[in-house]
């Protein structure tokens, strides 16, 4: 999927949660924030998507060491994510544990996304397959952007109910 449509899915993830339970996340724009950037994290593999245009340093070497969609793209990645914000929270760095929880929002809601397209993504790594969708579509395509408007005006129900 597109960035703008991970960062859609992040946003809403986040203010779903928030709404479902309004004690766990708050509803702040560092939340939103986490969230996006979460969802955007994934693809830090691919030099030309949002995230990676603006940290090509990283974005560069990832791609030639890891390829796109591979580790990022997996289970596994979304694990050390967890780990690694839970430790940085617990060892009592970074401002609030929401954050963090924002963050994995929105990344595991880029694989979701990412799963639902013909490309699929290694979600077992390093088992090297690829799962997708039975229903995959294409990247860029009519399908997504009709979920984009979808996700967008869910997020904006969600603004609007509170």
């Amino acid at each position: 999927m597109m960035g703008y449509t991970h960062a859609a899915i992040g946003c809403v993830l986040a203010l779903g949660v928030n709404h479902l339970f309004p004690s766990v996340l708050g509803r702040t724009p560092e939340i939103l924030g986490m969230a996006v950037l979460g969802s955007l994290a994934p693809d830090l593999d691919e030099p030309q998507s949002l995230l990676g245009k603006k940290l090509a340093v990283i974005a560069h070497p990832l791609k030639l060491l890891l390829g796109h969609r591979g580790f990022t793209h997996s289970l596994a990645a979304l694990g050390l994510a967890v780990v690694a914000l839970f430790g940085l929270f617990s060892a009592g760095y970074g401002p609030r544990p929401s954050y963090g929880l924002a963050f994995v929002l929105g990344y595991a809601g880029h694989l979701a996304a990412d799963w639902m397209t013909s490309s699929g993504a290694p979600l077992l790594w390093p088992n090297p397959a690829r799962y997708a969708s039975p229903l995959p579509m294409r990247t860029g395509g009519a399908a997504e952007h009709m979920i984009a408007v979808l996700v967008v005006a869910a997020g904006a129900w969600l603004v609007r109910a509170g």
